[in-house]
């Protein structure tokens, strides 16, 4: 009897799996299963990306019924609208969704937070779950590199709230996306990622700086480079720069005396008055 009753409930598993409700992420290069996952939590997915990037995630609803319910989202348990319009497919007979949601210019403060969506409709609950493991960057730089604004700094890379050292997807992932930012391979020790580069190729690199990076320049910690004199000072003038534009000054001066000197003297020799008074003088 026992047994009977397993295989039914085994049979009844099986048609759920085919005509029930599923759930599931759309393709994101970025999203990585885990390693080793808990019992129960095999679904929940990580999220890899830097300080500054956009996420776009994608809920899928697989094999539901018309009219579909919404589907809710949230951030760290609070509610979040995705401001995206839900796309609804029919294939032969079968109805599929997708919603979309974009979090913009990631921060810091968002590494280890949860971003699930949920489908509910008639007797099915579902939902899917992604970890984030957001990545900031710290440059070490000497005061000499930073005062000359030339030489080499060192770039760290590490999980801004909690480090994931046993994740070896994550590790995978973050270090292919600082080999195709910085184009070198990062060591990693722990759960940190560095690697050497130059000063000129750090401040060159826009992907680099839309991180918003802190600098530590011997033990102190900075906006990115706000301490080293090459970030704002304007380039000076030669001082053969001011020697020129002295001497030409100079000569504009002295021909413009010149002319003027002889400009008078050919005026005066040309009034009639004058010329009468010498001859009758004679």
């Amino acid at each position: 009897m026992a047994s009977a009753s397993l295989g039914v409930l085994l049979m009844l598993l099986g048609l759920c799996s085919v005509l029930c409700e599923q759930m599931d992420w759309g393709d994101n290069p970025d999203l990585v299963d885990q390693s080793n996952p808990d019992q129960g939590r095999e679904h929940v997915k990580l999220m890899v990306a830097l300080v500054g990037d956009d996420i776009d995630l994608q809920c899928q609803v697989h094999l539901t019924s018309k009219p579909v319910s919404a589907i809710s989202w949230e951030i760290d348990g609070h509610p979040e609208n995705s401001q995206k319009e839900t796309v609804v497919t029919t294939k032969n007979g079968k109805v599929f969704i997708e919603e979309n949601l974009k979090i913009r210019n990631i921060t810091e403060e968002m590494d280890d937070k949860s971003v699930k969506c949920r489908y509910a409709k008639g007797q099915y609950t579902g939902s899917q779950e992604a970890i984030l493991h957001i990545f900031k960057l710290e440059i070490e730089i000497s005061k000499k590199v930073c005062d000359a604004c030339e030489g080499d700094v060192k770039l760290v890379f590490k999980e801004s709230v909690k480090s994931s050292p046993d994740e070896a997807n994550v590790q995978e992932k973050i270090q292919s996306k600082i080999t195709e930012m910085t184009s070198q391979t990062p060591q990693v020790d722990q759960a940190e990622y560095t690697l050497t580069l130059p000063f000129a190729t750090v401040q060159a690199n826009k992907q680099i700086l839309a991180m918003r990076p802190t600098s530590n320049i011997e033990g102190t910690s900075v906006e990115t480079f706000a301490q080293c004199k090459c970030e704002s000072a304007e380039p000076e003038p030669e001082t053969w720069y001011y020697w020129l534009i002295g001497i030409i000054l100079g000569i504009v001066a002295i021909c413009g005396g010149a002319f003027g000197i002889r400009q008078k003297t050919k005026n005066v020799s040309n009034v009639p008055g004058e010329d009468v008074d010498s001859a009758s003088n004679l």
